[in-house]
């Protein structure tokens, strides 16, 4: 009896010092180590890096009266050298300029004018997009495809109006390429679809921008 009540008396002297009852601890102690394994993945910031050898691909199609057409867009600017993927798999910031003269309607100079005066090159020399919400990203799993959703305010013409972008991403041996597309109408944005042949021959209201970039992991490079 006299050895039951010291080992009582000895556990309740060692709770009092710790403040905190042993059956409390043991029933945290789950929850703890959860929360030590979990944090850092959330708090993870992964660095990707604009990839030298694969530039931005930007690419405007659209159909007219005669033919499809594809004008390709060189010298892409202001895409962020590097992307910042936060733990919650977002991308806070993105955006980029497209120089109206350097796109290519592959069929001569005259295309290439018409071009540049559909899109009043010479008032506004740019096509813009800037990202105005923070880029949702779907789970990201190497050698499978993943879905984002980027909304932000796109400029053509020298007018801006907000889109919402849907596109598809892929994961594969430490590089990210990024491809979406967004159809818009160039009479939203006050342009004139260009034409030939005296009227005979005309451009259709709706275009379709294409955009692919590519992303290699910081510490792969």
């Amino acid at each position: 009896m006299m050895d039951m009540i010291d080992m009582r008396y000895f556990r309740q002297k060692n709770n009092r010092k710790s403040g905190i009852p042993v059956d409390v601890i043991w029933l945290l102690t789950p929850v703890f180590v959860f929360f030590v394994s979990v944090s850092p993945a959330f708090a993870q910031t992964q660095q990707w890096r604009l990839d030298p050898g694969s530039p931005p691909e930007v690419v405007v199609t659209g159909t007219s009266t005669l033919h499809d057409w594809k004008a390709t867009c060189a010298g892409v600017t202001g895409v962020p050298e590097t992307l910042m993927l936060t733990g919650e798999n977002t991308i806070n910031e993105f955006e980029f300029k497209i120089p109206v003269d350097s796109m290519d309607g592959g069929r001569g100079a005259t295309m290439n004018r018409k071009i540049r005066d559909a899109f009043k090159s010479t008032e506004n020399p740019f096509i813009t997009y800037r990202q105005t919400e923070p880029t949702v990203l779907s789970e990201i799993t190497e050698g499978k495809d993943f879905d984002f959703t980027s909304k932000g305010m796109i400029s053509l013409a020298g007018l801006e109006k907000p889109v919402t972008v849907s596109g598809k991403g892929t994961m594969n041996n430490g590089l990210i390429t990024l491809t979406a597309s967004k159809e818009l109408k160039m009479t939203d944005f006050e342009m004139e679809p260009p034409s030939a042949m005296f009227g005979q021959i005309r451009t259709h209201d709706e275009v379709v921008v294409n955009f692919i970039f590519h992303y290699k992991q910081a510490n792969n490079e």
